[in-house]
């Protein structure tokens, strides 16, 4: 989950998850969220796992 009020950030979040090949979807307007095994599994490889 990543939540941010600044569309800009949030484009830049949506832009380089899209990048990694990443699948994400918007839960709110400010949240966004990669649930899918996959996308975890790339985030995980790029920025290690959640402590």
């Amino acid at each position: 989950m990543f939540s941010n009020e600044s569309a800009d950030i949030m484009g830049l979040c949506q832009a380089s998850l899209d990048q990694l090949g990443v699948p994400w979807r918007m839960c709110r307007r400010n949240m966004l969220s990669v649930a899918r095994r996959e996308g975890v599994a790339v985030l995980d490889r790029h920025i290690g796992p959640k402590q």
